[in-house]
């Protein structure tokens, strides 16, 4: 939120519209929650924080299009690779969070290339767990405070990425309370 001003905003003031100020975010808000929740999916596609998954092992032989996979072959999923994916994006590498939300701004489908948390039999329980927990918290946090950088400071979010994981530079936060 540090580099996007105008989107903490909009969080903010859809926070403030369904929840208010004398109470907290809490689960039964998340379905009126549709802009946060979007702007937690595009940080998700953005920052991918295990970008290639966990590896796996096929179960038998098999095959993916013209490519033969034996049995036990070490599989993964580049998920980088499919959350900035310019066929699948349109401006890749932009801070978007309307593009998960239909005409009426209500949470659309989960596209296809959106995998954070992998897919199938073998999908992470994090989609299922923390994400509701990532909610409240993010809920919570953007309720009670404004996060920016000192006075013509630019944050750099790019991240410190390796093959197994992403997470972000130190930085020098401002945060001040709203109310």
């Amino acid at each position: 939120m540090i580099a996007n001003p105008k989107i903490q905003q909009k969080v903010q003031q859809e926070i403030d519209r369904v929840v208010g100020q004398d109470r907290l975010p809490c689960l039964s808000d998340r379905p009126d929650l549709a802009y946060t929740e979007a702007v937690l999916i595009e940080s998700m596609r953005l920052s991918t924080v295990a970008p290639t998954g966990v590896f796996h092992n096929t179960l038998c032989d098999t095959s993916i299009d013209e490519y033969k996979l034996p049995k036990d072959t070490p599989v993964v999923i580049n998920h980088w690779a499919l959350h900035h994916d310019p066929e699948a994006w349109d401006d890749v590498d932009a801070f978007i969070p309307e593009r998960f939300l239909d005409e009426d701004g209500k949470l659309g489908p989960k596209p296809k290339s959106w995998l954070p948390f992998s897919t199938g039999k073998r999908v992470c329980l994090g989609e299922f767990v923390a994400k509701p927990e990532l909610h409240i918290l993010f809920a919570c946090l953007m309720q009670r405070y404004t996060w920016g950088m000192e006075e013509g400071k630019t944050p750099d979010i790019a991240p410190i990425a390796s093959i197994f994981v992403m997470y972000p530079k130190e930085k020098d936060v401002v945060i001040k309370r709203r109310f």
